[in-house]
C-alpha cells in the first residue's frame, strides 16, 4: 500500500538514497521550489514527480499538501519528505520539524515510514578525493494510520522526531 516516507535531511543528494533503497516504491518527493533551478537536480526532480513547495506562500504550500494527499489517495505514488524543511549545515544530523507535512498521512490514511540517514554529507568531499563514502539508511518504524487518529500534527512530529533522535543519538540532535 501507499505510505508517507519521512527522513532526516543532510545533503542535496539525500533523495537518491531512498530512491535506490526502494526502487519500486514510486517515491514522489516534496521539495522547495527553489531546487528546481539547480542544474542537475532540477530536471531530475521533474522526472520523479517532485511536488514543489513554496515556503513563502502559505496558500501555495497548502495546495502542495493537498496535491500530495490526492496522489496517495489516487494510488499514483508514495510521498517522501524531509520534515526539517531544508538542510542546516551545523554538523548535527537532526533538527526541528515542520509538522504540517504529517497532515498528508492523516488525511490520506496511510502509514508513516520513519527512516534515518547518515553519511551523505560526506559524499562530495570524498568524491573529490576519490574515496568511498559509507552511507547508513535505516528504516526505524512504521506508524500505522490508526495511530494518527485524534492526535495533532505537532504530536506526530514530536513522536517521529523522538524515534529518529533515539537512532541517531543525542550528540547528533540540534537543541
Amino acid at each position: 500500500g501507499r505510505f508517507l516516507l519521512v527522513c532526516n535531511h543532510l545533503y542535496d543528494l539525500d533523495p537518491g538514497i531512498p530512491l535506490t533503497v526502494f526502487p519500486d516504491a514510486q517515491l514522489a518527493f516534496i521539495s522547495k521550489k527553489e531546487n528546481l533551478q539547480k542544474p542537475i537536480v532540477g530536471p531530475l526532480m521533474l522526472k520523479i514527480q517532485c511536488q514543489l513547495l513554496d515556503r513563502e506562500n502559505d496558500r501555495a504550500a497548502l495546495k502542495t499538501i493537498l496535491r500530495c494527499i490526492s496522489i496517495l489517495k489516487e494510488d499514483k505514488a508514495n510521498i517522501a519528505v524531509f520534515p526539517e524543511g531544508g538542510i542546516i549545515r551545523d554538523g548535527k544530523l537532526l533538527h526541528r520539524f515542520r509538522p504540517g507535512v504529517f497532515k498528508i498521512a492523516q488525511k490520506a490514511n496511510v502509514p508513516i515510514v520513519v527512516c534515518t540517514l547518515n553519511g551523505t554529507q560526506n559524499i562530495l568531499s570524498n568524491v573529490k578525493r576519490f574515496r568511498r563514502t559509507d552511507v547508513r539508511f535505516r528504516l526505524l518504524e512504521v506508524i500505522e494510520p490508526e495511530e494518527l487518529k485524534g492526535v495533532t500534527t505537532t504530536q506526530i512530529a514530536d513522536r517521529v522526531h523522538a524515534i529518529m533522535a533515539a537512532d541517531l543519538g543525542p550528540e547528533h540532535v540540534a537543541g
